[in-house]
């Protein structure tokens, strides 16, 4: 090629639909990555692993052990993703369709109780200092899931659903 253009990147050379492939991969595998598989595959259950290290066999007194806490969290977490639907169907990401589908019915179930789950452990590990590297790790992992839900919540990651995009656009074409 002329100037060597593409050296860094060679794709230029390949067949156009092996370079359509090649960048959908970059840019599906990039958001599949961020929000699946860093955050809910690996970052939820390392916290998860490490948390248990850290809290198997000890003794704990905090506010954290209280029914009224446990409670609490419980309720909060379906608040929350009470909320994130009302959210959703608000700001036109969902439609009511999308809220009745039985995998996001299962996902507003699930997140509750992962939602339960962190809340309730997290002040158990930072409370336990001994040993360090578990508490340590068990944070990351935590902290690379809220890194990758960030992510997923920026505007950089587009996630409106098709249909809900052709009906805005329907409704353009008709409002002139």
């Amino acid at each position: 090629m002329p100037g060597q253009f593409g050296t860094f990147i060679p794709i230029w050379n390949w067949h156009p639909a092996l370079v359509g492939l090649f960048v959908f991969c970059i840019d599906f595998g990039a958001i599949v990555v961020i929000r699946i598989l860093i955050g809910d595959t690996i970052g939820l259950p390392v916290f998860a692993g490490f948390a248990a290290v850290v809290i198997s066999d000890e003794e704990f007194s905090g506010f954290y052990t209280q029914t009224w806490w446990h409670a609490a969290v419980f309720v909060v977490g379906y608040l929350v993703s009470l909320f994130f639907q009302f959210k959703n169907l608000t700001t036109g990401f969902f439609v009511w369709e999308d809220v009745i589908r039985p995998s996001e019915l299962y996902h507003t179930a699930i997140f509750g109780v992962m939602f339960y789950l962190i809340g309730t452990a997290v002040f158990a590990v930072g409370a336990d200092h001994r040993p360090i590297w578990p508490t340590v790790i068990a944070f990351v992992g935590l902290g690379v899931h809220f890194v990758a839900w960030a992510v997923d919540n920026t505007p950089l990651v587009g996630k409106t659903p098709d249909r809900v995009l052709e009906a805005k656009e329907a409704s353009l074409v008709d409002a002139h």
